[in-house]
């Protein structure tokens, strides 16, 4: 099967659709800008894009249709986190098969891409049992057993192994934002750092939770969240955990570290879509959107409570002032 190009500019969206689908058994090219994927498309032959709508340099309709233009059998998504109707018939008449608001449910990217490449073909290994509803795997050098379909962050947390998140929540799709769940699985010869709250378990993985990279991982990870929310008791408890040098990076702080927690559950738990992401790089921000219903918001407050940081109800107020 063709590889899937990834073109999205924000690293942590990027790596964590990146995992999710190389989990399910895709193979997955990425690129940072529209430039680097037009360079993409001429040195191999791609099966279906995912572009982020606003890239710097061209976006992704001019990247799509330029794409097209020479590759006119090339089927893509477009992903954004501005969404709008004229948007997404731009994208529909350019020959996306889809749009997609952020946040989305990568299930049903994964969908899309099934419904346009068919369905991935996966190596079966002898030594796997692929019927069998439980399998076998190691965390920290313990024997874990762990149901079919489960993640290797549900196996960990099952027999009491903690790996720290900010980000996941029982009942929303992992989205692996926060990156702190990383842990380091080894295959064979090899090994690499992949997000447990997205990454399936196998039958015969070896999961490292603390190993020398992970520890890197979360340090740097850690660090950039205590320079957006100084203070904050969650990741002060980790930074002394891991002994993190705090003034490493100096922002203006925020007291968002974009986990996307609140986004996330407005939308699939409430079904409103009151609060989304702005801005990008450095810009980016959790902001409660126009169409807003403030009185909704004000008999609803389940936001408040899943906020790692607690900024959800500062946030709350200054949007309803007057602008």
């Amino acid at each position: 099967m063709k590889p899937i190009l990834l073109v999205e500019d924000e690293a942590v969206m990027r790596e964590s659709i990146k995992d999710w689908l190389t989990d399910v058994g895709y193979e997955v090219e990425t690129a940072e800008d529209g430039e680097q994927a037009l360079k993409t498309f001429g040195e191999q032959e791609i099966g279906f894009v995912i572009l982020d709508l606003r890239l710097p340099g061209k976006d992704g309709l001019e990247v799509l249709r330029e794409a097209r233009a020479k590759h006119p059998q090339l089927k893509g998504v477009i992903i954004t986190a501005y969404p709008s109707v004229e948007t997404a018939v731009e994208a529909i008449k350019n020959g996306a098969v889809d749009y997609l608001p952020k946040p989305f449910d990568l299930n049903r990217l994964e969908e899309i891409i099934r419904e346009s490449l068919g369905p991935v073909q996966i190596e079966i290994k002898p030594s796997r049992e692929v019927t069998a509803e439980e399998v076998t795997l190691t965390i920290n050098d313990m024997e874990v057993k762990a149901r079919k379909g489960m993640t290797v962050l549900q196996a960990a947390r099952s027999v009491g192994i903690d790996i720290p998140t900010l980000c996941y929540h029982e009942k929303l799709t992992p989205f692996g934002a926060c990156r702190l769940c990383a842990v380091e699985i080894v295959k064979g010869k090899g090994s690499r750092v992949v997000t447990s709250c997205v990454y399936p378990v196998e039958e015969g993985l070896v999961v490292k939770t603390e190993s020398e990279r992970v520890i890197r991982v979360r340090k740097m990870l850690l660090a950039m969240m205590w320079s957006r929310a100084p203070g904050v008791e969650a990741l002060r408890d980790l930074c002394i955990k891991y002994g993190v040098d705090r003034s490493k990076f100096e922002v203006e702080p925020t007291y968002c570290i974009l986990c996307g927690l609140c986004v996330r559950y407005c939308s699939e738990v409430k079904k409103k879509n009151f609060i989304g992401f702005v801005g990008r790089g450095t810009e980016r921000q959790v902001m409660f959107l126009p169409e807003a219903d403030f009185k909704e918001c004000q008999k609803c407050g389940e936001c408040y409570g899943i906020c790692p940081t607690g900024v959800m109800p500062s946030n709350y107020g200054l949007a309803q002032l007057p602008r």
